[in-house]
């Protein structure tokens, strides 16, 4: 039979408070007996993946005893295995506490906002099955991650904290790991600003010195920054023995340093709002200071001044923090310019599909529908938007208005029933470490108004929030079933599938890496389909298995026309090219049927088509046409597409359809020199060479080591002076 405790675990219940007062709100110290091994085993995996994930990347290179330029382990260095420990820790926490309670029975603890939880939970359910790609809506986008399984971690997390930080003493350990896991990752960011790496990561797609430390990507890495500020803050004032305030307030002016040189506007708002909180709430409490808090932060502040007037004399704006806080305002420059027409395109999704919206983290195959035209110039044709950079509009086009309001119901009850606890006059500095991790959720939040969602931190929020929520659990004792014997054994036996399952799904992209870097043609195939066999719902995988086969085909049709050329026998590899080009369109058909909404699909195959026209069959064309207009109906602003579709036509000779699509492509992005070189070829070939002059020039004035638009309007030139003759 479980009786209930009526009573929150305030401290009222017999239990100490951290401090010399007890404090109201804070949970109990010796209400609850010592943990079994079953329990103790799901705490050490609770610390665990709040420590190990935010510094897990699969790349070795930090190792001193691994050789440079050793492979990293995965495709994705970053997200991939960061998930994996969440979800492995997360299973293994889970099955412990659930083998207790089967076992011994024990408390189990709710916090009322469960049920909210519960109901939110069902909607992505829902939406999974009714997206637009259920598989990614499940697993979530690659590199992103953030599907229905995700959202079952986080829930499961936030129920394995709420039981466990069951006391004020365990709270602080959660604090404290917390602490030393970012001060690791801070103090990486600070050491790349300063030109110090030991891991080579290759060409890097954005500003060198730039701080990302283990989440490769600033804008990733400054939102997970926001936690340890607001923590190591936290703890430095709450703290009374004086070597660990200096350690904490030391661990603060590192995060600080590197919050400022990941550059990543949203993180310097959500961060200052969070720091802004702890003060406040510091102020509120009548927390004392003293001599070590006053050296800190002038130290903070003279090292902020210094990376700041540093970063004053930077060319590069994203590097210059002037100019960084500048362009906020810019709204028609930039990353704003392109940023305000991602979320135009994610409202338009809203409106198209309020209810269901399209599935989680399905954004990538959303956004070609809905963006608006000028995107494409503003950003290049290349340029796919796979994240809102807006919460709200991402969760809104996701899970619909309902799926929305659910998420931030959760979110709003959260800060409302832990708030009022926390803004209670009391004087004392006990309570901080609850308000640094409140003020974690709402830095975060205030973050993700224009950042990104990852797994990698937003489980932190989940933590947090339970957390926050811990003190006001109410706790229901309940015996072991007689049956609980064997739905333990089971339940082990879940974990163990998961665990796996789990470890597979990491298996398959380290496969997926080695297609990428294998340049034998035999060993090349055989690992990618090795990755697609481990997980077959990755879309990438798939599409990756025809670009190979075409890669095949392309040197092997080569090495014919080569053959030919010096007159050899060429017969033979023609027939290979030619079994590896069926190969590769075997393979793009089956990544269509499986995501019909991926452009880039639509885009290889094309070209594909176009290239067997030429070197196979002319009547490959029609196939080209047939999928090229297809991939317009997909994304109708795709210059791309326009541009394989308009060389289909081109080798039919169906000039004027080729004429129309090059001209959209070049209306779409006039960057972009490719679709004004084959339509100045096209006007030649029809007697219209004049019509070809400003194409040319255009493309010259933009790049002029374009020697081929030059020998073309060399050619216009001479053929025009000879005529005048």
């Amino acid at each position: 039979m479980a009786k209930k405790n009526k009573k929150p675990a305030d401290g009222k219940s017999g239990g100490k408070s951290v401090g010399k007062k007890p404090v109201k709100g804070a949970a109990p110290e010796a209400s609850a007996g010592p943990m079994s091994m079953a329990e103790r085993i799901a705490w050490v995996c609770l610390n665990a993946m709040i420590f190990i994930v935010p510094l897990a990347i699969s790349n070795p290179g930090w190792m001193p005893w691994v050789a440079d330029g050793t492979l990293p382990w995965t495709y994705d260095q970053f997200d991939i295995i960061k998930v994996t420990f969440q979800r492995g820790f997360t299973l293994i926490a889970l099955g412990a506490w659930g083998w207790h309670i089967l076992m011994n029975g024990g408390r189990v603890r709710r916090t009322k906002v469960e049920w909210l939880i519960g109901l939110f939970l069902g909607w992505v359910l829902i939406t999974s099955f009714t997206s637009i790609h259920p598989p990614t809506a499940i697993f979530g986008k690659y590199r992103r991650f953030e599907g229905l399984i995700s959202f079952v971690n986080y829930a499961a997390i936030f129920f394995l904290t709420v039981q466990l930080a069951d006391r004020a003493s365990r709270i602080k350990t959660l604090a404290q790991t917390l602490f030393w896991s970012g001060s690791i990752v801070s103090l990486y960011g600070v050491g790349q600003y300063l030109g110090i790496d030991p891991i080579n990561w290759g060409n890097l797609p954005f500003e060198a010195n730039r701080a990302f430390s283990t989440y490769g990507n600033p804008d990733l890495l400054g939102g997970f920054i926001i936690f340890p500020l607001a923590i190591s803050l936290a703890l430095a004032l709450s703290e009374t023995k004086r070597n660990m305030r200096f350690v904490y307030w030391s661990g603060f002016l590192i995060s600080v340093v590197c919050w400022i040189v990941a550059f990543t506007r949203g993180a310097w708002i959500g961060g200052l709002f969070a720091i802004l909180l702890v003060i406040g709430l510091a102020w509120h409490h009548s927390v004392k200071l003293n001599e070590v808090d006053y050296t800190f932060m002038g130290l903070i502040g003279a090292a902020a001044a210094l990376v700041v007037y540093r970063s004053l004399s930077a060319t590069n704006a994203v590097m210059n923090v002037g100019k960084r806080l500048s362009s906020i305002v810019d709204f028609d420059g930039g990353s704003a310019k392109t940023r305000f027409e991602i979320w135009e395109a994610a409202i338009n999704a809203i409106k198209d599909r309020p209810i269901f919206g399209f599935g989680a983290d399905t954004f990538r195959l959303v956004f070609p529908q809905f963006k608006p035209e000028r995107y494409v110039a503003d950003a290049g044709y290349l340029s796919v938007a796979d994240n809102v950079h807006n919460y709200p509009l991402q969760v809104g086009s996701a899970l619909g208005i309902p799926g929305f309001l659910l998420l931030y119901g959760i979110f709003g009850t959260v800060a409302w029933k832990s708030g009022r606890m926390l803004f209670r006059k009391y004087e004392g500095s006990e309570r901080l470490i609850l308000v640094g991790f409140w003020a974690a959720c709402a830095g975060y939040l205030a973050h993700l108004m224009f950042g990104l969602s990852v797994t990698g931190s937003t489980f932190l929020l989940w933590v947090s929030m339970a957390v926050v929520l811990s003190p006001l659990a109410v706790s229901t004792r309940v015996k072991a079933p007689s049956w609980g014997s064997i739905v333990a054994v089971l339940l082990v036996v879940v974990v163990a599938a998961g665990s796996i399952g789990n470890i597979t799904y990491f298996a398959a992209d380290h496969y997926y890496l080695q297609s990428r870097v294998n340049s034998g043609q035999g060993d090349r195939i055989a690992s990618i389909e090795k990755a697609i066999s481990l997980n077959p719902y990755n879309d990438m995988y798939r599409a990756e298995l025809g670009i190979a086969h075409q890669e095949i085909f392309i040197s092997q049709i080569t090495q014919a026309i080569s053959m030919k050329n010096a007159g050899e026998e060429a017969t033979p590899v023609v027939e290979q090219a030619f079994s590896s080009f069926l190969r590769a369109e075997a393979a793009m058909l089956e990544a269509i049927d499986f995501v019909p909404a991926e452009y880039d699909n639509y885009v290889f195959l094309t070209a594909m088509y176009n290239l067997g026209a030429e070197y196979l069959d002319a009547t490959y064309r029609e196939k080209a046409v047939e999928i090229g207009l297809r991939g317009v109906e997909v994304e109708e602003f795709g210059p791309a597409i326009r541009f394989h579709l308009a060389r289909s036509y081109y080798l039919g000779e169906q000039y004027d359809e080729a004429v129309f699509h090059l001209t959209r492509a070049a209306e779409m992005d006039p960057k972009w020199a490719d679709p004004r070189l084959l339509l100045s070829e096209i006007y030649m070939k029809t007697g219209r060479s004049e019509e070809a002059i400003p194409l040319l020039e255009a493309v010259l004035s933009r790049n002029p080591n374009r020697t081929d638009a030059q020998s073309m309007l060399d050619q216009i030139v001479s053929e025009s002076e000879s005529a005048t003759e």
